[in-house]
């Protein structure tokens, strides 16, 4: 029987915002955890550091009572000689992008174990021959499968997550509960249980919903692997300092509010000022930069974002998806905007008589459309027939964020995402926090990798943040290591942290009006 007792950590920290100490505290006994830090480099160990400790790139050579890690030449890790025994090895292997396709243990040198990693599927073979077949059918849900079923049926395993995405409790498809985790704040385990011990140790997605390796006990995160009971990161960040000073610290040692998806620290935040300076100064540089906006055609949130850009931004031409119009249509001289939003988005009666006083905001603008005959003329919209300045684009989110269309529409391959077969290099997309949150619940796809920077609202309203996404050559170019990949998968994206300052919706529209 499991005993269950209250527990008090206090974590200490140095000026470089490296974990130098950790206090455990229980009625049954306490510990602490020290960590030895290099005074030059933030490199942390458990005991005093040597010099064959680390190796030249910075990543760590020794797990103390576990084993010694080898590293590729572009820092992935290798293998991990065991030290309980010195004829056990596990290797792994990486592809072109940089994932990891396939683990191996080998012991006397004979293969004892292999996983090898697919699109949405795992293959394990063990010492006997034995296979099993892991599906992933959704974000936290498996199906694993063995080539003996009468031994080992179908089972489909059920993972209910915390607010970090950490695996805490499984389920069976009868809803029986097969394991669960609590988890210490840098994802140690405080406790797991179980009815069957076989059924809780074939656990291996757990803390932030990443997979923890048996023989190392690291969490893999595709960029780097954690080590919990470090509180830190054994290889540097090797995007830089785009986080901080400190290369190894994970989610600025704040592990209750955020998480990592890939290794590489939070995709960055910045500020709609900074947008608004920058869109500006590319266009007094005559240098060109278009926003392509994706929105939900019955919400309104996409229309405010347009306006808020049209009220700070120098910009003047408006691009306007539009089914019905026929290539090179453009908008009647005196269209009204504002009129147009209200008659096809539900808002509220306040929105409505906000919407109305900003009616002026939009008379200087050139409406032009985009989509004409059912998005069969992208490029003759746009690149032929379309504006000639800089331009702000409002289009459904599916155009933005996906590429590939639904099925039963007649399209052109480029209007899938629009704004990447126009012009990549000069476009980018914008997705509010609605429309992330959207396809989070129902999937997209999104073969080609993208990066991106989160933005603060303009008014810190949460719920208001939007996600700027483009290729890589141009993110990079635009906002620096900021940008950083964005995964096919959402729900793998950190969520934006809003500021704390929340402001009325009269309050946002009133604004409007403080022009430039």
């Amino acid at each position: 029987m499991i005993s269950l007792e209250p527990y008090h950590q206090t974590y200490t920290y140095d000026t470089g915002n490296n974990l130098t100490n950790l206090s455990h505290q229980a009625n049954s006994g306490d510990w602490q955890q020290i960590l030895v830090i290099h005074p030059n480099n933030n490199r942390g160990t458990e005991t005093q550091q040597s010099t064959s400790d680390f190796d030249v790139n910075g990543n760590l050579l020794i797990l103390n009572n576990i084993g010694a890690l080898h590293w590729h030449y572009n820092n992935t890790l290798n293998q991990l000689s065991k030290a309980d025994k010195s004829n056990t090895t596990q290797y792994y292997v990486y592809g072109y992008q940089g994932n990891r396709v396939r683990s191996v243990v080998e012991s006397d040198h004979q293969v004892q174990s292999q996983r090898d990693y697919l699109p949405s599927l795992e293959l394990s073979t063990n010492q006997a021959k034995q296979q099993t077949s892991t599906l992933h059918i959704g974000i936290h849900i498996f199906s694993e499968t063995s080539t003996d079923n009468t031994q080992n049926p179908i089972q489909t395993r059920y993972q209910l997550t915390s607010h970090l995405q950490s695996n805490t409790l499984e389920l069976n498809d009868k809803a029986q509960t097969l394991s669960y985790e609590h988890y210490y704040p840098y994802g140690g385990t405080a406790l797991i249980a179980g009815k069957d011990k076989t059924q809780v140790q074939q656990k291996r997605y757990r803390y932030t919903g990443k997979e923890r390796d048996d023989s190392s006990g690291l969490s893999y995160y595709g960029a780097r692997y954690l080590a919990p009971w470090l509180a830190r990161w054994i290889s540097p960040d090797s995007v830089g300092t785009v986080d901080g000073l400190n290369l190894y610290v994970y989610v600025g040692n704040n592990p209750l509010k955020y998480i990592d998806p890939t290794g590489n620290d939070k995709v960055g935040t910045i500020s709609w000022h900074r947008i608004v300076t920058h869109v500006n100064k590319r266009l007094k540089r005559n240098k060109k930069l278009n926003l392509w906006i994706g929105e939900d055609h019955m919400s309104a949130t996409g229309s405010i974002l347009l306006l808020d850009l049209v009220a700070t931004t120098n910009i003047r031409d408006i691009l306007l998806e539009h089914t019905g119009a026929i290539p090179g249509q453009h908008a009647i001289t005196d269209m009204d905007f504002i009129d147009l939003i209200l008659k096809y988005r539900p808002v509220s009666d306040e929105t409505r008589k906000n919407f109305k006083r900003v009616r002026q905001l939009t008379i200087t603008h050139n409406f032009l459309y985009v989509g004409s005959k059912g998005w069969t003329n992208t490029k003759l919209d746009v690149c032929l027939l379309g504006p000639r300045n800089n331009y702000i684009a409002l289009v459904g989110s599916n155009h933005i964020a996906q590429d590939t269309g639904a099925e039963g529409f007649t399209t052109d391959e480029d209007a899938y995402p629009a704004y990447r077969h126009t012009n990549e290099k000069d476009n980018i997309a914008l997705l509010t926090l609605e429309e992330v949150d959207f396809f989070r619940k129902n999937g997209r796809i999104m073969k080609t990798q993208e990066y991106g920077v989160w933005v603060e609202d303009r008014y810190g309203v949460k719920g208001s943040a939007f996600l700027m996404l483009g290729s890589k050559s141009t993110m990079r170019r635009e906002f620096g290591r900021a940008a950083q990949p964005v995964p096919e998968n959402l729900n793998n994206l950190q969520n934006y942290q809003p500021r704390s300052q929340t402001p009325t919706m009269a309050q946002r529209f009133a604004s409007l009006f403080r022009r430039k």
